[in-house]
C-alpha cells in the first residue's frame, strides 16, 4: 500500500498517463499484445488469491496506533460484455469523485473508516478471462491496477454472463478488518444480464487447482463434491460478511436480468438505473443510507451536490434506492465501538484496542516507508 489516501494529485499523475495512452486499460491492453497475459494484482491467481483489507497500525514506544481509522472495504464488480465494455474507463474517470464522498466531503459517508477499494471485472466463460480482481487500495494503486485490467468488451455467450466467479472471491476468498469486529463492508455488482451456476473446472480456471485450499486457509471449508451451486446460495453467504447490492442497468435483457437477480439478491438489495452515469454517486449514497450518514429526506440533496444529478434525476435515483436496508449497518451491535484513528493496541494483530474506541491523543506520524463452515455448502 502507498503512503497516503487517494488524493487529486496522486490521481493525476495516473490518469494523466492514461489518457496519453489512449485507454484507461491502456498497461493490461499491452500486456496482452506482448503476450504477458494478466498482472499479479489483476489476475484472481494472483496474491494467493485471498484480497485482504486491513487497518494499518504504525508502531510507536512499544505498541501500535491506528493511523487512518479502521479498514472499510468497498468492491465494485463491473460487467465489462457488450454495452457495459466501457465500465471501466468510467470507474477510472469517476475514482477521485467516488473517494471524495466516501472519506473527504463535508457530508463523506465513511468519514470515520479508511475506506479501501477494490476494483473486479468479468466476461463469460468463453472469454479469454471471465474474472479479474485487483487489490484492495486506499491510495492512487486503485487507478493503478484499472490500468492493468483487460476488458474484452464483446462477451462471446448470449443472455447470460458469469459474474458469480466474482461474488465467490468476495464471499469467500477476502479477509477483512471489519468483519472481525462484526461489522459489513460494502459489494456491488453492476450488470444487465442474467448469470449462472459456479462449475468447479471453471472456478479452478479463474483462481487455480489450489482455490478450495485457500478458501478453506481464509476460514471456509468447502468440498468440491457440492458443485455445480448457485450464485444465490454463494449471495447468502456474502451477505454475511457485507451488505451486497445488485445494480441492474437498463438495456434489452434487463427483464430477464431483473428477474435473476431478485431471486438471488431479494427485492431490497437489487436497484434499477437507466445507466452507470454518476454510479458512484449512486454507491456513495447506498452506503451513506446503509451507514446512516444519509436519511431519506437528505440523499436528494446529497446526490445533487455531487453534481452529477439535476434535482428530478436525483429524484429519481432516490425512488431507486429507498427500498434498501436502510441503517442496516447502524442496527448491528457493534457499531458504536468502530476503533478510530489514533487508537492504542497492545499487538499489531490483535482486533480491539487496549482501551477506548476513540482518538486516543497521541500522535499519530503516519510515515509508511477461526475456522468457519459456509453453511450453504453444508
Amino acid at each position: 500500500m502507498g503512503r497516503n489516501p487517494l488524493s487529486d494529485s496522486s490521481y493525476e499523475r495516473v490518469a494523466k498517463k492514461a489518457k496519453s495512452a489512449g485507454s484507461a486499460t491502456y498497461a493490461g491492453e499491452e500486456r496482452q499484445r506482448t503476450g504477458q497475459g494478466l498482472h499479479d494484482l489483476v489476475d484472481p491467481a494472483g496474491h494467493a488469491l485471498v484480497r485482504r483489507c486491513l487497518s494499518f497500525q504504525e508502531p510507536k514506544d512499544g505498541r501500535f496506533v491506528l493511523c487512518r481509522g479502521t479498514a472499510m472495504p468497498i468492491e465494485t464488480l463491473l460487467d465489462t460484455t457488450g454495452s457495459m465494455g466501457r465500465n471501466v474507463e468510467v470507474a477510472m474517470n469517476s475514482l477521485p469523485k467516488f473517494y471524495h464522498l466516501l472519506a473527504e466531503s463535508s457530508n463523506a459517508v465513511l468519514k470515520r473508516y479508511d475506506p479501501q477499494l477494490i476494483t473486479a471485472i468479468f466476461g463469460d466463460y468463453l472469454d479469454n478471462y471471465i474474472l479479474q480482481r485487483s487489490q484492495f487500495e486506499f491510495d492512487e494503486r486503485i487507478a493503478e491496477q484499472m490500468t492493468l485490467m483487460y476488458p474484452e468488451h464483446g462477451g462471446k455467450g448470449n443472455n447470460a454472463e458469469d459474474p458469480q466467479y466474482g461474488l465467490f472471491g468476495a464471499a469467500f476468498l477476502t479477509d477483512a478488518t471489519i468483519t472481525k469486529l462484526g461489522l459489513k463492508g460494502y459489494h456491488f455488482l453492476v450488470t444487465d444480464e442474467p448469470g449462472r451456476q459456479i462449475e468447479i473446472d471453471q472456478l479452478e480456471r479463474v483462481y487455480g487447482k489450489e482455490v478450495l485450499q485457500r478458501t478453506k486457509e481464509n476460514g471456509y471449508d468447502i468440498s468440491s463434491k457440492k458443485f455445480p451451486v448457485g450464485a444465490d446460495e454463494v449471495v447468502k453467504d456474502l451477505i454475511k460478511r457485507t451488505h451486497a447490492f445488485v445494480i441492474i442497468v437498463r438495456g434489452g435483457l434487463s427483464e430477464r436480468a431483473t428477474s435473476f437477480w431478485k431471486g438471488v439478491y431479494g427485492s431490497e438489495r437489487l436497484i434499477s438505473l437507466e445507466s452507470t452515469k454518476g454510479l458512484h454517486a449512486v454507491q456513495a449514497a447506498i452506503i451513506g443510507l446503509t451507514e446512516g450518514t444519509l436519511t431519506l429526506p437528505n440523499v436528494e440533496d446529497f446526490l445533487v451536490s455531487s453534481e452529477e444529478f439535476s434535482r428530478d434525476q436525483a429524484l429519481s435515483v432516490k425512488k431507486a434506492i429507498m427500498h434498501i436496508p436502510i441503517g442496516a449497518q447502524s442496527n448491528l451491535p457493534n457499531f458504536g465501538k468502530v476503533p478510530m484513528k489514533g487508537a492504542v493496541y497492545a499487538d499489531k494483530h490483535d482486533v480491539w484496542p487496549i482501551d477506548g474506541l476513540v482518538d486516543s491523543g497521541l500522535p499519530v506520524d503516519v510515515d509508511l516507508s477461526s475456522e468457519e463452515e459456509s453453511e450453504i455448502f453444508d
